[in-house]
């Protein structure tokens, strides 16, 4: 099958307004990503107009982080663009795969807020910022791409949106879009914001079963901050997403640069705990405080090992004991939805859910996980005897 002059060779993805194929142009001979508007939303001149829209909005972008777009055109009833192929993954499948280092997060982050930064210098917002939209090349380089629903910020841009119509993927909206009102660049900032959560935490701050419930989470919902999910995460970088995750637009990040410094910094801030510090040489001894100290420190070391060979049976004997009588304080019951995942505590693994774990009084680090899911994890206090029930509701990656 052809469009044009392009030849079909496998469908690579689908969406709300279309289908993308892996083709091939003859005429260049290179393989290209074509984007071909569903028939059924042919019939609607608006979605004409934004496909239409999307083709010249990426067609003025020229930017290592934004998809290239090569060509436009009718055939089969329909409409197509021709785009640059990218040798990669989607973010939602990267992410599946497991959890990423802070460094690479921070740097994709990095990528794609430049990527909008430059976006948003040519009046265009994106709209739609979501991790199925970004790809990361085989090269661990990002591509932003499906403008499909972006708008320029101008006046005649504004007129061609219908009123009261909701556009976007619910659990990437920022609260603006949720309630219709008019956009600019920090929506994006926002999306992004959401993504960072994701990928820092392990699931999304704003989620419900159903589209109204992810709605009023996003409007009116404070997430927890990642550093009180997971200690480890630098202080910088959950303040970071907190900030860029605000119901008001006057409160997050202004722009992507000023975003994109402040990811930097967290950057700098994480390298910095990574780097041993440099050993500081002790101040030479006079040889004789040397010899005295020596024999004082051999002394000392015959008496400990005399010491210790009189009483070591004696002292584990009794730590064996104190082991053996050491109370059970409390049950931790620990269920899951769905059932059998894996239980953790203290990176100790425990078994599968429902389990019943005799532990004592305590703080405790407790992860649940279960394939084709997030992973829970959190830190508990126990603080009473007896019974504390922890049910977990695992959220599908699908």
């Amino acid at each position: 099958m052809q469009y044009g002059r392009y030849e079909i060779i496998k469908t690579i993805g689908k969406g709300g307004m279309g289908v993308v194929y892996q083709a091939h142009d003859p005429q260049i001979d290179r393989p290209v990503a074509l984007k071909v508007l569903r028939e059924d939303r042919v019939v609607s001149e608006d979605f004409v107009l934004r496909f239409f829209k999307e083709a010249k909005f990426i067609g003025r972008l020229s930017h290592p982080n934004i998809v290239t777009v090569y060509d436009v055109g009718r055939d089969h009833g329909t409409i197509y663009i021709a785009m640059e192929y990218l040798q990669g993954q989607p973010f939602n499948e990267v992410i599946r795969g497991g959890r990423l280092s802070v460094e690479k997060i921070i740097d994709i982050a990095l990528q794609v807020a430049n990527a909008l930064g430059y976006a948003h210098e040519k009046g265009i917002v994106h709209r739609d910022i979501k991790p199925s939209n970004i790809i990361l090349t085989d090269e661990g380089n990002i591509k932003l791409t499906d403008f499909g629903i972006a708008r320029a910020e101008d006046s005649n841009a504004a007129q061609q949106t219908q009123t009261g119509v909701i556009l976007g993927t619910p659990s990437y909206m920022s609260p603006e879009q949720v309630m219709g009102k008019k956009v600019d660049g920090r929506s994006d900032l926002f999306s992004l914001g959401v993504i960072l959560y994701e990928l820092i935490v392990g699931r999304k701050p704003f989620d419900g079963d159903h589209f109204t419930t992810i709605f009023r989470a996003i409007t009116d919902d404070i997430p927890v901050a990642p550093l009180k999910i997971d200690t480890s995460i630098p202080q910088s970088l959950s303040d970071l997403i907190m900030k860029a995750l605000s119901k008001k637009p006057d409160e997050r990040f202004q722009t992507s640069k000023e975003m994109g410094d402040a990811l930097k910094t967290c950057l700098q801030v994480k390298k910095s705990l990574l780097l041993p510090g440099k050993p500081i040489s002790p101040p030479k001894k006079p040889v004789t405080f040397v010899l005295i100290m020596g024999l004082m420190a051999a002394v000392i070391l015959g008496w400990t090992i005399y010491f210790f060979g009189v009483h070591k049976k004696q002292a584990s004997s009794l730590s064996t004991r104190v082991e053996a009588n050491k109370p059970v304080d409390a049950i931790l019951m620990v269920t899951s939805s769905p059932s059998g995942a894996q239980v953790f505590l203290d990176d100790s693994f425990k078994g599968n859910a429902p389990i019943n774990l005799e532990i004592p009084i305590g703080k405790y680090e407790v992860r649940v996980s279960l394939p084709n899911y997030f992973g829970w994890e959190a830190q508990l206090q126990i603080s009473e005897p007896g019974e504390t029930p922890l049910h977990v509701r695992l959220i599908s990656i699908e």
